[in-house]
C-alpha cells in the first residue's frame, strides 16, 4: 500500500479491490465506493459496457441500502443517472 500522502495507482487499487472482494465483501464495497467517489471517479465514464457498469452500481446501491447508508446510495444513484444520460 502506498504511503498515506501518495495516491494509489489504478493497478494498486484493482489489486486491493480483488483481494478485498475475496476476503471482506463489505470492505470491498466500502473501498470501491471510496474509489468511485474519489480519485478514480472517471472510471464510471470509461469504455466498459454501460450495462455492466449500471449493474455494478445497482449492486452497490442495494448493498448500502441494506446497511442503511443512504448518503452513499444517493451518490451512487447520481452516478447511475449520469450513465443513463450517456446511454441516450
Amino acid at each position: 500500500m502506498p504511503p498515506k500522502n501518495k495516491k494509489p495507482t489504478y493497478q494498486q487499487m484493482l489489486f486491493e479491490l480483488l483481494e478485498l472482494r475475496e476476503n471482506d465483501y463489505d470492505g470491498f464495497m466500502q473501498k470501491l465506493f471510496e474509489a468511485l467517489s474519489g480519485d478514480f471517479r472517471e472510471m464510471v465514464n470509461d469504455h466498459s459496457p454501460l450495462d455492466e457498469k449500471s449493474q455494478a452500481l445497482k449492486t452497490m446501491i442495494g448493498h448500502f441500502e441494506a446497511r442503511e447508508e443512504y448518503e452513499k446510495c444517493a451518490a451512487l444513484k447520481t452516478m447511475l443517472d449520469e450513465l443513463n444520460q450517456e446511454d441516450r
